[in-house]
């Protein structure tokens, strides 16, 4: 029973946190699963996929309300994630759950020193619009749509290539995508950070849902047993976390946002060495 309020309660605060970052809440599922809920690393990836499912759902309805989802973007990157999704999921099969969790750990660093650069120069923009609008500028400042990228069939094997790479590591790593789609978005589609964010919930539920289906239904070379109940009471508190979190990005800077996500990425990765490596 403590277990069971805890998926829920902890489901919350991960929920909290994913709505106002723009990411599914993997990043932050996997590690709980594992470390204080006590699950083997291949089910809690694929309780994982429920938990980002039920979290971007939950998310999206204010993002919409605020203009922040590129719909079509986000369909096609999410179509364009299942080649990807089939691969990370064999992938996923055949490897130890300790070789995951140090991978994870591996690419969530070197996605925040990506992110990092990105929020030192965002900051540098708002500044300049603190200057000439004042604060309110700053928190608004949300980037020119005139500068984004627009889809387009040419840019249909950028798609395919993007799209492949994060369905790997959605298969892979049953995270949703979130914290490889948002730098991507921002990095290579020039959309602002609460764009990409919102944006990232419509890719995210296509390739989740797509990768749960695969995890459930192909069989695995190390056969593990999902928590069905855990996995729905943390996707549950995760889901009104979300809804609660997601309109709080409104509240602070986009640079802000991106320097947290910076931030959270480096505090589970170096958690999940330290925990993987001394056990």
């Amino acid at each position: 029973m403590l277990t069971f309020i805890m998926s829920a309660l902890i489901g919350a605060a991960v929920g909290l946190l994913a709505g106002a970052l723009g990411i599914g809440g993997g990043i932050l599922a996997i590690p709980v699963l594992v470390y204080l809920l006590g699950q083997e690393p291949h089910a809690a990836t694929a309780e994982s996929l429920v938990i980002v499912i039920v979290t971007s759902a939950a998310a999206l309805p204010s993002r919409f309300k605020n203009h922040q989802v590129r719909l079509g973007t986000g369909i096609v990157f999410g179509l364009c994630s299942s080649i990807g999704a089939f691969l990370g999921t064999w992938f996923n099969s055949i490897i130890s759950g300790d070789g995951m969790m140090i991978a994870f750990a591996l690419l969530l660093f070197a996605v925040s020193i990506f992110m990092g650069r990105n929020a030192i120069t965002q900051r540098k923009s708002e500044d300049i619009a603190m200057k000439s609008g004042g604060e309110a500028a700053a928190l608004t400042a949300d980037g020119d749509p005139e500068e984004e990228y627009d889809l387009s069939w040419k840019r249909l094997p950028v798609f395919l290539l993007i799209g492949t790479f994060t369905g790997i590591m959605v298969g892979f790593f049953g995270i949703g995508g979130g914290f490889v789609m948002v730098p991507i978005l921002v990095l290579l589609m020039h959309y602002s950070m609460r764009v990409a964010a919102g944006t990232s919930f419509i890719v995210i539920s296509v390739v989740s849902i797509i990768s749960l289906l695969l995890r459930v239904f192909q069989p695995s070379a190390e056969p593990f047993q999902i928590d069905w109940l855990v996995a729905i009471l943390f996707a549950v508190g995760s889901g009104l976390g979300s809804a609660v979190g997601s309109p709080l990005s409104n509240k602070a800077r986009s640079s802000t946002l991106t320097f947290i996500f910076c931030v959270l990425l480096i505090g589970v990765a170096i958690y999940t060495l330290v925990e993987t490596l001394a056990f």
